[in-house]
């Protein structure tokens, strides 16, 4: 598959995690295409909670993997430090489709759902359409008092 395949094919496939698959957070670039991963508690493959992973060569210079993203991982027997490698980088469509399936770790939710009394399922559709989502440019000032001109 040729780099403008790839890209087609991250950037368009819907993926859900298959046998041997789950999604994972990133937690650490090791460097080198390894990344330290956090596995949901649910996932039994070891005692511990991360895993080192591998990205694949043809990914490399075609997507980058930062901290706090999510992954599908394939876990991989038989080696000693990688435990597996990264099958699939998941972008906001992929996650809103993982868990329109269901298939989202409870563990990787934001704010996990709490019962309370005087919630309704609307407020919760109103978070889910809000704006949060939208880059901020950290290098750029805005002025809080450009509204209040518009009052005068």
């Amino acid at each position: 598959m040729g780099r403008k395949q790839t890209t087609q094919h991250v950037l368009e496939e819907l993926p859900v995690p298959g046998d041997g698959q789950c999604v994972a957070k990133v937690v650490e670039n090791r460097g080198g295409g390894n990344y330290v991963v956090q596995v949901p508690a649910e996932v039994n493959w070891t005692d511990e909670p991360t895993l080192l992973v591998s990205l694949p060569s043809k990914f490399r210079k075609l997507i980058w993997v930062k901290r706090g993203s999510f992954v599908i991982i394939q876990r991989e027997e038989g080696k000693t430090k990688i435990a597996g490698e990264i099958v699939h980088v998941l972008f906001l469509d992929h996650i809103k489709h993982l868990k329109a399936q269901g298939i989202w770790p409870a563990e990787f939710e934001p704010n996990p759902p709490s019962a309370k009394d005087g919630e309704s399922d609307e407020s919760q559709s109103d978070d889910e359409e809000n704006d949060d989502d939208l880059f901020v440019n950290p290098n750029r000032q805005y002025d809080e008092d450009d509204d209040d001109d518009d009052d005068e």
